[in-house]
């Protein structure tokens, strides 16, 4: 009985010295807590334990979540400070965790951390923090940025009303206008023709008119002269040569690697001159994505006849490929060039980085490009403001990672065999005409054959060479200038 009294005591002694979860610290702890312990935990833990991530599954950034601790059991016992892993890992213990990992506290703040566990860990009464499933999270938070405007369908917008109608010749004129009107400020006054025409001669190929160009259209007063002009600009092969340039910009192309020895890119050229070509003729917006994506993988028909080419510029279906009707190149495996230009370092230290950053490289030009996303960001984390979730950049880069860097033929065989006999025919008139002149050179050798055949026998039969004859002594005579000997 006696025993049971004094078990008792004690128990009722430590819960006088230890209070409970639910028992309220005084406002001295609750003071020392907030001046000493709470900015030490900001400052050096929560970072990697607190709501955002938790390492080894410890939370340190309320007291339940202390007491619950992470993989290695609680972070703290109240009243035991050499029994707190928490204590432990601040003290660098050589046998557990040493934490921070950036570099130990000093000995001061190791004894604040040791002195608030003796006191049982003050902490203020406050709600805990939800225990939260980091999957459900991001759903729901996947969900709300999807809401945002620019991941929403298209909707149709009415033109605005506006005051000054009269000056809108198309109904985005009443968008621009109707800023105008918003922000009190008077539309601009409409150019003469001769700089209507030069504005739009340099938007569209970059270049002034030609003074023909000017007279022409100034003397041209019939209706449509304007359509005019714009269509025989955009049929100029210019204004594929100045949009392209935009194009190349967006998919950083160079026909160097831009590290130490800047390296030429191999075949660069016919990407940039499809990308031209693609502007001249055209070629739609859908088709030109997929030509980028994947245009290795679309459908080839097989040999085709040169009749053929022209059926296949403009395929029926997205899936087949696409040919020049001029030279019946396969376009469509062209525009997947662009994934391999940028940056590559040379004989890299570290392989497997270097490896990592140049799909890094064409994840993040890709999505910038067609997506206008910056998926580049979710390669350590999912994306901090779009919904792009790391599994998605790493879907992405496994999709890269499988395919390989090589050179590809883009040519027809039909084109291939007339390079080939092109080849060929020059091959035979250059033999025509040089054969003669080469038996013209060598009609005077051929005659003095038997002259020849004499000497090389007197020579054999003579025996060794005089040592004044050697090659050494031939070739001293040419440096020195003596010529001792000769005749």
């Amino acid at each position: 009985m006696r025993l049971c009294f004094i078990c008792l005591l004690c128990w009722l002694s430590i819960g006088v010295a230890l209070p409970a979860d639910n028992t309220e610290f005084s406002a001295e702890q609750l003071e020392f807590f907030e001046k000493q312990v709470r900015p030490l935990l900001v400052e050096h833990c929560v970072k990697c334990h607190g709501s955002n991530k938790q390492e080894a599954n410890l939370r340190l950034d309320s007291r339940g979540a202390i007491l619950k601790g992470g993989d290695t059991g609680p972070a703290v016992e109240p009243g035991q400070p050499t029994k707190s892993e928490l204590v432990l890992a601040v003290s660098y213990d050589p046998a557990g965790y040493q934490m921070p990992p950036d570099g130990k506290l000093s000995e001061e703040q190791i004894a604040i951390f040791t002195r608030w566990v003796e006191l049982g860990a003050p902490w203020p009464a406050e709600d805990e923090p939800a225990a939260t499933d980091p999957a459900a999270k991001w759903e729901e938070e996947f969900a709300r940025r999807m809401e945002h405007w620019s991941f929403l369908p298209l909707t149709r917008r009415t033109p605005p009303t506006v005051q000054d109608s009269s000056w809108c010749r198309t109904p985005i004129d009443r968008f621009v206008l109707a800023r105008l009107e918003e922000a009190g400020l008077p539309h601009a006054e409409e150019a003469d023709r001769r700089t209507w025409l030069r504005r739009l001669s340099l938007d569209v190929t970059g270049l002034p008119p030609t003074s023909d160009e000017v007279n022409r259209f100034l003397a041209d007063e019939s209706p449509g002269a304007h359509e005019r002009a714009v269509d025989r600009l955009l049929a100029s092969p210019h204004f594929g040569e100045r949009w392209g340039r935009h194009w190349l910009d967006l998919v950083r192309y160079a026909e160097s690697r831009g590290h130490e020895f800047d390296h030429n890119v191999a075949n660069a050229w016919p990407y940039r001159d499809y990308v031209i070509r693609a502007l001249n003729a055209d070629v739609p917006y859908d088709r030109f994505v997929i030509e980028h994506v994947a245009g290795d993988q679309l459908s080839d028909p097989g040999p085709v006849s040169a009749d053929d080419v022209a059926a296949m510029t403009e395929p029926h279906a997205l899936s087949s490929l696409r040919l020049d009707p001029a030279t019946g190149v396969n376009e469509s495996v062209l525009g997947t060039g662009f994934w391999f230009f940028g940056e590559w370092v040379h004989s890299p230290v570290d392989i497997r980085q270097e490896e990592a950053d140049r799909f890094d490289n064409m994840i993040d030009v890709y999505s910038k490009t067609f997506l206008g996303l910056t998926v580049a960001c979710a390669r350590c984390h999912d994306h901090k403001f779009d919904p792009i979730p790391q599994s998605d950049f790493y879907a992405l880069q496994g999709y890269l990672q499988s395919s390989s860097y090589r050179q590809a033929r883009f040519e027809t065989e039909v084109q291939n065999r007339r390079v080939a006999d092109e080849l060929q025919r020059l091959r035979r008139d250059a033999a025509a005409e040089l054969l003669p002149l080469i038996q013209e050179l060598a009609r005077p050798v051929m005659d003095r054959r038997a002259d020849y055949l004499l000497a090389a026998r007197e020579v054999l039969s003579a025996g060794a060479i005089p040592d004044d004859l050697r090659k050494e002594t031939v070739f001293a005579d040419f440096e020195t200038g003596g010529y001792d000997g000769w005749e």
